[in-house]
Parts: C-alpha cells; sequence; structure tokens
C-alpha cells in the first residue's frame, strides 16, 4: 500500500470538497458531547426560600433536558456523517462527483445499520474490560500486590482488545456503506478485513497516531497565535477582548474539528478501499 499517497489524497479531498467539513464537523463533536453534561449536584439547597429553590431545581432539570436534547441530536448527525462521509468518499475515489445531498440520502439510508454497528462494538468493549480488567479489580481488592501485577498483564489485553474492536468498527462501517452489507455480515466482514490486513491495519494505526500529534501540535500553535490580537485587546477593554476571543475560538475549534474530521475519515475510507483492492488482485491473480 502506498501510505503517503493516502495521506496525501486524504488531505486532497479534504480541500477540494469542502461540503464535507459539515459531516467531519459533526463526527468530531458527535462523538465527545456527551460528557459535558454529566457532574449536576444531586440536590440544592439555598436559604432564601422554598421558591427560589424550586425555580432552581426547574431551572436545573430543564437545562439537563436541553443538554439531552442537543447531545441526542449531535449523536444522530454523528451517525448520519459516518454513513454520508464514507459514501462521497467512495464514489469520489470512484471517479464520480457526490454531492452534499447524496451524502445525506446514504446517512439517512443506512443510519439504523451503522447505529446497530455501534451498539454491538459498545457491548463487545464493555464485555472485553469486564473479563479483563473485573479480575484485575477483585484480586487487587482481595490481593493487592497480586493485583498490581495482574495489570501488567490484564490492561494490555484489555488495550489490545480495544483495538482491536475499534478497527473492527471502523472496517464494518465501511463494509456496510460500501458493500450494503447488514449489521451482523459488516462486523463479519469488518473482522475479516482486520484479519486479512493485520500489518496494514497496524501501520494505518500508527499514521492515524502520528496524524494526530501533527493535528494537535499545529492546533495549539495557530490558537496561541489566534489569541495574542484579542489578549492586547483585553488589556485595553477586558469584556470586549473576552468576547471577541471566545467567538473567534468558537469558530476556530469548529472549523479545525470539521478539518481534522474529514481528513481522518477519508483517510481510513480510502486506506479500506486499498485493502479491498489488493485483496482482490491477490484473489484473481
Amino acid at each position: 500500500m502506498d501510505y503517503g499517497g493516502l495521506v496525501k489524497r486524504a488531505l486532497d479531498i479534504m480541500w477540494k470538497f469542502k461540503y464535507l467539513w459539515i459531516f467531519g464537523f459533526f463526527l468530531e463533536f458527535g462523538s465527545g458531547t456527551g460528557g459535558w453534561f454529566g457532574n449536576l449536584p444531586e440536590r440544592c439547597k439555598l436559604p432564601v426560600g422554598d421558591f427560589i429553590s424550586g425555580a432552581l431545581v426547574g431551572a436545573i432539570i430543564f437545562l439537563v433536558l436541553i443538554g439531552l436534547l442537543i447531545f441526542l441530536v449531535f449523536l444522530i448527525m454523528y451517525l448520519i456523517s459516518q454513513g454520508g462521509l464514507i459514501h462521497c468518499v467512495w464514489k469520489i475515489e470512484s471517479g464520480e462527483k457526490p454531492t452534499l445531498r447524496d451524502g445525506w440520502n446514504a446517512g439517512i439510508k443506512n443510519f439504523w445499520r451503522v447505529l446497530g454497528i455501534s451498539v454491538l462494538i459498545l457491548i463487545f468493549i464493555l464485555g472485553s474490560g469486564i473479563i479483563t480488567l473485573g479480575p484485575f479489580v477483585v484480586l487487587l481488592i482481595a490481593l493487592k500486590v497480586v493485583g498490581l501485577l495482574s495489570a501488567l498483564v490484564l490492561f494490555p489485553v484489555f488495550l489490545v482488545l480495544l483495538a482491536a474492536l475499534l478497527l473492527v468498527n471502523l472496517y464494518a462501517t465501511r463494509t456496510c456503506i460500501i458493500e450494503g452489507k447488514g449489521v451482523f455480515d459488516s462486523l463479519s466482514g469488518g473482522w475479516e478485513t482486520l484479519k486479512t490486513n493485520l500489518g496494514p491495519s497496524l501501520v494505518m494505526g500508527l499514521i492515524g497516531i502520528g496524524s494526530t500529534m501533527v493535528y494537535v501540535l499545529g492546533f495549539v500553535i495557530v490558537g496561541l497565535l489566534l489569541a495574542l490580537p484579542f489578549v492586547a485587546l483585553g488589556l485595553i477593554n477586558l469584556f470586549l477582548g473576552i468576547f471577541l476571543g471566545v467567538v473567534v475560538g468558537l469558530v476556530y475549534i469548529g472549523l479545525a474539528s470539521a478539518l481534522w474530521g474529514t481528513y481522518i475519515d477519508s483517510l481510513w475510507t480510502m486506506a479500506y478501499l486499498d485493502m479491498k483492492k489488493l485483496q482482490q488482485q491477490t484473489t484473481n491473480a
């Protein structure tokens, strides 16, 4: 496989087909918004009366419901964007010119199958955690030294299982979208793709980690450069500096996340397509 070519093509698609940034944005934010609403107090006591206390509790409940609604919307858009971006990159690699509507329709069409794959993978991850980390917790409580020693074996085993399941998820989703298979057939196909292409998958994983490090470094550097004018403005007018800085910061985070989501998902889709081509050539040879 031409790994350098894959990175170049992924960057090329990310830059040329800017409508894919919409899918990339939701792929990034749709997978991480749930943690924003997890630390609300169990009860609220105020010394100023039951009315204010009840109003505050009602406001908190309202905000929680709004938070859950936002989480649900982003989760739905995340699943749709998975199908949409994979479909569009597949069609682009086939020489076609898909539109945003084509991607949206593909995402809607495969929504329930992508959801089914995601749910089953999550169950498998939880099961792997119970099988590997469960004994560690028991041993740590019963025999502290033995429990600590067991972590040297059980934690690496869990990480290997986690990495394998995440790769199966990547390939299974693409099998579903590109080959039109159902949930269980897609998972089976994803596992088969991983087994057949274990070496390339590990290389792609390293490329993904390297790309992430470059992205994070670039994100921080550009973010600091963008912040400098607003820090200077804040010395003159604190409110204006903070307000404009937050607005520009949010736009920057959204745009950077959209670019990153489009690139990394395109990279894995093209890797999957190349793996399938090589596998077909080997079979026909």
